[in-house]
């Protein structure tokens, strides 16, 4: 996957050892920085109209996937958020939508109580908006704490957007669609984020995949994870496809906003354990390898 070949190259250039950096590039879905006596938690992501907005995607719902990604960042590391900068690239076509898209930030950014501080306009061929989000945490969380021993857990069912995304390909209407919310209006797991926190060793959000997620946990934890078969939820996919491919879904489909952790305390679906020795495993009538494979954005 290119897009994390390109991160690892910025780790390099921007890689910085200092004491009031406590998570720098390329660590984690977040940096975390200390100042005075808080850890400030920052990330940025950005959407595209050719590559995240699937069609028939309103502009209110295009504002609200702006904010979700970087929510969700947040929500992974187990931070409170508290604001947030925009910077829209607006093409001819959405010049007019500008108010629906700021209106679909402004909607989610009430909900959990963030400030929309400041923010950029400028025109071009596409529709762009990035986003900067700021959020405080007592106690983060990174992807590198797993201990062999813990739970592995995840806050909800997986795949619903991919299989809503298809559908929606195929031809299906927006109505027709299984789970539209997960599709065109994620909700980022903010509350569920700073709950874990308080016991969680390492965490991450889902949105490229649960592989890929379990996969950086792994190899930042410098551990094995084991995936039980028969203890993924996949009824909410088996009522649109085969097994086989329910089970592609859970593990490989991108767009999902849950998060997956490791702890001794599951408070959600418990899929597996983390084990001696490394890589990511699904248990079944055999052992087979987990690969590092979901969404890209390349």
């Amino acid at each position: 996957m290119r897009e994390f070949y390109l991160i690892e190259k910025a780790k390099e250039i921007f890689g910085i050892d200092r004491e009031d950096v406590l998570v720098g590039v390329g660590e984690d879905d977040c940096a975390v920085v200390r100042v005075g006596d808080a850890n400030l938690v920052l990330t940025t992501d950005c959407v595209h109209e050719k590559t995240d907005f699937p069609p028939g995607t309103r502009p209110e719902e295009m504002g609200h996937i702006a904010l979700a990604v970087n929510l969700s960042d947040l929500a992974s590391c187990g931070a409170r958020p508290l604001f947030f900068l925009y910077t829209i690239t607006l093409s001819p076509s959405y010049e007019e939508r500008f108010e629906e898209i700021l209106l679909g930030i402004r909607r989610l950014a009430d909900r959990y109580g963030v400030a929309v501080v400041g923010g950029d306009t400028d025109f071009g061929d596409e529709l762009h908006i990035s986003g900067f989000a700021v959020g405080v945490a007592d106690r983060f969380v990174t992807r590198s704490g797993a201990r062999v021993g813990d739970r592995v857990c995840v806050t909800g069912e997986l795949g619903k957007a991919q299989l809503s995304l298809e559908m929606l390909l195929s031809g299906k209407s927006r109505d027709e669609l299984p789970f539209p919310k997960s599709l065109f209006s994620p909700e980022p797991r903010v509350e569920e984020g700073m709950r874990l926190a308080e016991h969680a060793s390492a965490m991450t959000d889902v949105s490229d995949s649960l592989a890929v997620s379990l996969n950086s946990i792994s190899r930042s934890s410098g551990v094995g994870i084991e995936i039980y078969e028969d203890s993924l939820p996949l009824d909410h996919l088996t009522d649109f496809v085969d097994y086989e491919r329910a089970l592609e879904l859970f593990l490989y489909a991108g767009g999902d906003y849950e998060l997956v952790y490791t702890s001794k305390k599951c408070e959600h679906y418990e899929i597996g354990r983390v084990v001696e020795g490394e890589g990511v495993w699904l248990v079944g009538e055999g052992r087979r390898r987990v690969e590092f494979r979901g969404y890209s954005h390349l």
